[in-house]
């Protein structure tokens, strides 16, 4: 039935049959410029997380190299080091004790610029981590498909990724290992240097300035001097095994990367 009801009244004899056999006008291709074509050159999205891997690994070199430089491990405070109380009731030697106080003024300055060669390369190092380890979770999955290698190929590049993340993991959690232990070495320094307030001589510091250093190494080790949170890549038990055993689930790791996010949330850059 023609669309309209009155165009039957104004046709020819056969012209409707003629219309019914015209077919439908063909819909004209776009010109070539104005086809979406891919970039010769674009990358799949599991070879830019692995050239991203290699360029973390090239950047982490100094670092693993300064962490074993600084040796944080050395100024591990001893057990009841800094309380007093325990101190008086057993004699224990505190090999870390500088025996005066610009000793411990000088030690403390040392603490500190260790402190702060570690947190600012872990720093960058710790962002593009974040931004490798959200690529990887936001674009491979079981179902990722290249066009240029098979799936064996593609199951090989996934492990190499993974291995990455894993490593990544790791260097970070022995930074904030050690960014650990230099915290607890300056906060037991800053216990000795009470001793030395009002002594008088020599070993004399204020009751203001020691308050003074201790709040400006607070500033700095609670991460706000650097607006980096660095205690939540520390590694607990249940952390290591995973990195052992390789427990490392799309679920898992979405739950990694929201606790990666708010180690940079609501902090300036």
């Amino acid at each position: 039935m023609p669309s309209n009801p009155f165009d039957a009244f104004f046709e020819l004899p056969g012209e409707s049959n003629e219309r019914k056999e015209q077919p439908e006008p063909e819909t004209p291709s776009p010109p070539l410029e104005d086809r979406t074509v891919f970039p010769e050159d674009g990358k799949e999205s599991l070879d830019e997380i692995l050239e991203k891997n290699a360029a973390f690994e090239q950047q982490a070199a100094s670092l693993s190299k300064l962490l074993s430089q600084t040796k944080a491990v050395d100024h591990e405070p001893v057990a009841f080091a800094g309380n007093t109380l325990v101190q008086y009731l057993i004699e224990i030697r505190d090999p870390h004790d500088q025996q005066s106080m610009r000793g411990e003024k000088a030690y403390h300055q040392l603490l500190e610029n260790k402190f702060r060669a570690i947190i600012v390369p872990m720093l960058e190092l710790a962002k593009l981590h974040s931004e490798i380890a959200n690529q990887f979770n936001e674009d491979v999955d079981e179902h990722y498909y290249s066009v240029e290698k098979t799936d064996r190929e593609v199951k090989s590049d996934k492990e190499l990724a993974l291995d990455g993340l894993l490593f990544q993991r790791k260097l970070l959690g022995n930074a904030a290992r050690d960014l650990g232990i230099l915290t607890q070495a300056l906060e037991v320094c800053e216990v000795r240097l009470k001793k030395y307030i009002d002594a008088g001589g020599d070993d004399n510091i204020s009751s203001a300035e020691q308050a003074l250093i201790a709040k400006s190494r607070s500033y700095l080790t609670s991460g706000l001097e650097h607006h980096f949170d660095y205690g939540l890549f520390s590694l607990n038990l249940l952390d290591e095994a995973a990195l052992t055993f390789r427990f490392f689930t799309k679920q898992t790791l979405s739950q990694y990367i929201q606790r990666l996010e708010s180690a940079f949330r609501n902090r300036k850059q």
